[in-house]
């Protein structure tokens, strides 16, 4: 008897932990995006607040119904858990929540044959594709990525699209609006489910695309290379540095539901020379990207896994950067655990 009460004082618990979450999501007309200032922290406190809720609904769910533990990040600037060294091997990385698998490939190419460097991502909950800034914080700053890596405990990262090279663009991390200044440039919009979008920052703010739908992250560099699993044919290039010549390359694609390919392309080498645009686009098409977008390149490019590069960073070593775009486990450190 006592059993079975302690049994239903649960699933009543569990199912009021579960109202309590749903009531303090954002409507889908205020999405999930957060504005610089005191609604920035006021909403990442609601975030750790659900995130916090949905671990307790998952502990009782594991107890109750047997049911596998859910683990999720904060959407903020927060850093993420430490990967366990145990899970790492030279070439791959594996615990409950993420796994990783890298290589180099030799390939050919227009400008002759290149190394190109790719990590298969899958991980298990949105939250653990993340996005950070040099120092934390949005502004001028720059480091190396891999520092950048390193301090945010990166499983695996690529550079981002270096936002300060620029004033223009849509520049949305981690759900936090910091920029909204149309340039026509190609914008990769990462939205709640990790899926991948593209279109123009002016269609997207002709559209209020953003502010529609829950964005969590955006990257504007440029262009898009592949599209419904079809490279373009026409690219849209407005600026990126020696477009139609061979350059070190960094590049993005989506797989599949949570499932993701990361590229850098050596250059500037006897061994590599480099790769452009339209063969970068036909490499992620052959790897069967549903959507790839071309990120910033040159001396930037940078393939972080295990705390180094995986790929030849270009010109003798990295150059200081503004952001990068990571993956995170989501096991919570072991500290967290225990405490």
């Amino acid at each position: 008897m006592n059993n079975q009460f302690v049994r239903i004082c649960r699933i009543l618990l569990f199912s009021l932990l579960i109202v309590l979450a749903m009531l303090t999501i954002p409507s889908g007309e205020q999405s999930n995006l957060s504005t610089i200032g005191p609604v920035a922290a006021e909403r990442n406190y609601i975030s750790d607040f659900q995130r916090k809720s949905v671990d307790i609904c998952d502990n009782i769910q594991q107890e109750i119904f047997h049911l596998p533990k859910v683990y999720t990040l904060p959407m903020d600037q927060s850093v993420g858990p430490e990967p366990d060294p145990a899970g790492f091997s030279d070439d791959s990385y594996e615990d409950p929540t993420i796994k990783v698998n890298c290589w180099h490939e030799r390939m050919q190419v227009t400008g002759g044959t290149v190394t190109v460097n790719f990590a298969d991502v899958v991980i298990a909950h949105p939250t653990q594709l993340r996005s950070a800034f040099a120092g934390g914080k949005y502004g001028t700053k720059r480091l190396f990525g891999s520092k950048i890596a390193k301090m945010n405990h990166a499983v695996v990262a690529i550079n981002a699209d270096f936002y300060n090279y620029r004033p223009e663009g849509i520049i949305i991390r981690n759900a936090t609006v910091f920029r909204e200044i149309p340039y026509g440039t190609d914008i990769l919009f990462i939205d709640a489910d990790g899926n991948f979008s593209v279109m123009t920052d002016r269609e997207a703010a002709q559209q209020e695309y953003y502010k529609k739908h829950k964005i969590y992250q955006t990257f504007s560099f440029g262009p898009a290379l592949v599209i419904n699993g079809k490279k373009l044919e026409e690219l849209n290039i407005k600026d990126p540095i020696n477009p139609r010549g061979n350059e070190p390359r960094t590049a993005i694609g989506q797989l599949g539901p949570l499932h993701y390919l990361l590229c850098t392309v050596d250059g500037r080498s006897h061994r590599s020379d480099g790769i452009n645009l339209a063969d970068l686009s036909e490499i992620m098409e052959k790897k069967k990207c549903i959507i790839a977008y071309n990120m910033d390149g040159g001396q930037s490019s940078i393939l972080y896994f295990h705390d180094k590069p995986f790929n030849t960073i270009a010109d003798g070593g990295e150059r200081a950067i503004s952001d990068i775009l990571y993956f995170a486990t989501a096991i919570p450190d072991s500290h967290e655990q225990t405490g």
